[in-house]
């Protein structure tokens, strides 16, 4: 389906996700800020990654936001990925690549749901046992390297059950990372994160579930900024004006 959102900024941006009120509400509240805040206080922003991309939302909103920047997306699902790149085709900062980011390269069934392309995953579970395609995974870090990437301003996770795995991989780019946006779903996942970050990194806001939640990580230096103080008392205006 296609419909137009005001993006955060107030104006109208048109976009395409699958069929159906689910995915239209997940691609809603991206565009207008509410799932990945856009920080004002990183500085110059000149390498995005996306990491499981999806119909691209997060991949638009990052490039509407970053216009200097490269956006990478990566999107292994066939589906989801014909409709990033119809999304994308008028951003010139915004490469899409038909790719999985992993711990290691391989060939693999990406599992997915019926009717409901945010489930994909190369783990096959109830949720997403609906059918499978065979899609190209990428060792993360051998990847970064192959592309000339030594380093990632703005780094966005949601690869349905194997964060932890992307995260590892990325190893000695992690430090340096501006932000991270990443998504759990499992308490070990939640534990592993939290170690891989807690020296460099500090928790900027999350919604935290025992089993299941979306962190934004900052890394330290970039959170003592009076800056940061103010986005998160503009945040939390808005949230309030939102539940009213």
């Amino acid at each position: 389906m296609r419909f137009t959102v005001p993006f955060d900024n107030g104006e109208q941006v048109e976009f395409e996700c699958a069929d159906n009120p689910v995915s239209r509400r997940v691609c809603e509240d991206i565009l207008r800020g509410k799932t990945y805040p856009y920080l004002s206080f990183l500085g110059s922003v000149d390498t995005v990654l996306d990491v499981g991309a999806n119909c691209g939302a997060t991949t638009v909103y990052f490039a509407l936001h970053y216009p200097k920047a490269r956006v990478h997306a990566f999107e292994p699902g066939s589906i989801a990925r014909a409709i990033a790149e119809r999304n994308t085709a008028n951003l010139e900062n915004v490469r899409v690549h038909p790719i999985a980011l992993y711990s290691c390269d391989m060939r693999t069934p990406l599992y997915f749901a019926e009717g409901d392309l945010g489930m994909a995953s190369i783990h096959k579970r109830e949720i997403n046992a609906a059918g499978s395609e065979l899609v190209d995974v990428r060792d993360a870090r051998s990847w970064a390297f192959e592309n000339s990437i030594d380093h990632i301003d703005v780094l966005k996770v949601d690869v349905e059950g194997v964060e932890v795995e992307v995260l590892l991989s990325l190893g000695d780019l992690l430090p340096a990372v501006k932000v991270i946006y990443v998504e759990y779903d499992s308490r070990r996942a939640r534990r592993v994160i939290a170690g891989l970050l807690e020296g460099t990194h500090e928790i900027f806001s999350a919604s935290l579930l025992l089993d299941q939640g979306e962190i934004v990580y900052v890394r330290r230096d970039l959170a003592d900024l009076p800056a940061a103080t103010e986005d998160l008392r503009r945040m939390l205006g808005e949230a309030i004006r939102d539940s009213l």
